[in-house]
């Protein structure tokens, strides 16, 4: 089954606060474009000379083979390829796919945004990834400007990638106009259906959000995003075993979705079946290398599993990711603290999640006791305490 290119989150920090919480629908890497090359031309111009052709046909021979290809190689021979066929087109659609993969997420998004310049589905399509983007490091204006990049693509297509992106910028009630207005010209477009659900959802009605969910399923039962709704409103209804069956479904339902794999393996990491999980938030990692959110996750479960190594290397991807994100801190914070015993550092990434938090953390909020434990280890040093910084 394709996939959208453009899943979204649930709320505005969602982003950042679903991964360490709420399931989080974040866009996946598009796939390669070589087979849809033919049915763009008319809408592209043929710009590329015959090097050019060979260029592409060397990269797309070398995309191939991509397991015996490290990333960064594979990222030169599409950059080839793109300089000698100047202007958006699939060259360098290809070479932000390239990138992307590669976990270059900021080349990537740039990239995506000079494809989206062009017309038709595959302007449309990097402009979706390139919102996608922009919503994982926490961008608003480049999220929305990608929206006008995806409407100028295609007309007449942009209003559901709107009600995506108003709704990660926790502006439910614009998603929710943006939504029905595609819904009552498509009353059984999927991705709308689900942007009206997780707008309820968000607005404080499960319920309706479940009825919305049912009818996504209804229209297409092989997608797995109206199960990872359902999943969301067990979830606020504090039922995790719901929670659980629908994740595992939405699992089953589409082995290659990263959305999918994330949210079960965050599950199963809550439920302590740690070693599955991080299997598949690795899975999920490989389907979507700019996926901020299965990084943070990945990060957490390796660290319960006492792989502090490898878990302090992906929360420092989910920082480069989300660079105003407070979450991946807080896990780093811990880290150091508990794995390495280091209060020094540990503080230090406590003091970054406070500073990037949107809100002060609540009292009872676990940061206030990791300082306290902190500043108890660093008394001979005089610290002084950050807690009342805030």
């Amino acid at each position: 089954m394709k996939q959208p290119i453009f899943l979204i989150a649930l709320t505005a920090a969602c982003a950042h606060a679903q991964a360490a919480g709420v399931p989080a629908q974040v866009a996946g890497v598009p796939a390669r474009v070589a087979g849809d090359v033919e049915a763009e031309a008319p809408l592209l111009p043929d710009v590329r000379s015959e090097r050019a052709k060979r260029l592409m046909d060397d990269a797309l021979l070398a995309q191939k083979s991509a397991d015996k290809l490290p990333p960064d190689e594979l990222v030169r021979k599409f950059q080839v390829a793109a300089e000698a066929a100047p202007g958006p087109g699939p060259a360098l659609f290809d070479l932000a796919v390239a990138l992307d993969r590669a976990g270059r997420a900021g080349e990537a998004e740039k990239a995506y945004r000079a494809a989206a310049q062009g017309k038709g589905d595959l302007a449309y399509r990097a402009a979706e990834r390139a919102a996608a983007l922009a919503i994982a490091r926490g961008d608003a204006g480049a999220a929305r400007s990608a929206v006008e990049l995806a409407a100028a693509a295609a007309p007449g297509q942009g209003q559901v990638l709107r009600a995506e992106v108003e709704l990660a910028l926790g502006n439910a009630a614009a998603a929710q106009a943006a939504a029905r207005g595609v819904l009552a010209q498509s009353p059984a477009d999927v991705r709308a259906l689900c942007a009206l659900a997780r707008a309820h959802l968000a607005q404080g009605s499960p319920g309706t959000a479940k009825v919305l969910a049912t009818r996504a399923a209804q229209a297409d039962p092989d997608d797995p995003h109206p199960l990872l709704i359902k999943a969301e409103v067990a979830r606020a209804e504090g039922d995790p075993a719901a929670e659980l069956a629908a994740v595992r479904a939405a699992a089953k339902a589409d082995e290659d979705s990263p959305q999918a794999a994330l949210a079960l393996g965050r599950v199963l990491f809550e439920h302590g079946q740690t070693g599955e999980a991080i299997d598949l938030l690795t899975r999920a990692t490989e389907l979507d290398p700019g996926s901020f959110a299965a990084r943070l996750v990945l990060g957490q479960a390796l660290g319960a599993a006492g792989e502090k190594q490898e878990a302090e290397r992906r929360l420092s991807q989910a920082v480069a990711l989300a660079p105003r994100a407070p979450e991946p801190h807080f896990a780093l914070a811990l880290l150091k603290l508990d794995g390495d015993g280091d209060a020094q550092a540990a503080l230090k990434e406590a003091k970054l999640f406070l500073s990037l938090s949107m809100q002060p953390p609540p009292p009872g909020h676990p940061i206030h006791a990791l300082v306290q434990r902190c500043e108890e280890a660093l008394k001979p040093h005089a610290q002084a305490s950050v807690v009342q910084t805030k």
